[in-house]
């Protein structure tokens, strides 16, 4: 009995910690893929987690929110199978850093991603992206 109880006790302390892992991510480009990958499951909940506060932010996530959500039921589910591509990494200094990114379903497209990391925590920050012109 006591074997099974340690193996289960042991079972929860990893899946807990591969959960904590995924939704506390540390890095910049642990933030960036952890932002992009739900906003590709359609998972606007846990993405605003890692939005910078902010009313253009919170703004420019609404509306990226409401393009997501009118695309039809097979667009949805391609996206959320699809992988993240990360073409390029480029730290502007050691608070912001630039992510060049498609995916899988839609590799011609490209996204940039700005993260800025203040307070001691990486935030993605969307002003960026949505102030870059159309490539």
């Amino acid at each position: 009995m006591k074997v099974k109880l340690i193996i289960a006790v042991i079972t929860f302390t990893l899946l807990n910690s591969c959960n904590d892992s995924r939704k506390n991510p540390t890095t910049d480009i642990d933030v960036a893929r952890s932002f992009i990958k739900d906003l590709l499951e359609n998972d606007f909940k846990n993405a605003k987690e890692f939005l910078l506060d902010e009313e253009a932010n919170n703004q420019y996530f609404e509306l990226s929110k409401k393009e997501f959500e009118g695309k039809s039921k097979e667009v949805l589910k391609k996206y959320k199978e699809s992988n993240i591509i990360v073409n390029e990494l480029t730290p502007v200094n050691d608070s912001v850093s630039i992510i060049n990114y498609s995916n899988s379903f839609n590799k011609e497209k490209k996204y940039l991603l700005k993260v800025v990391r203040q307070n001691g925590r990486w935030w993605v920050d969307l002003k960026y992206t949505f102030q870059q012109p159309p490539n």
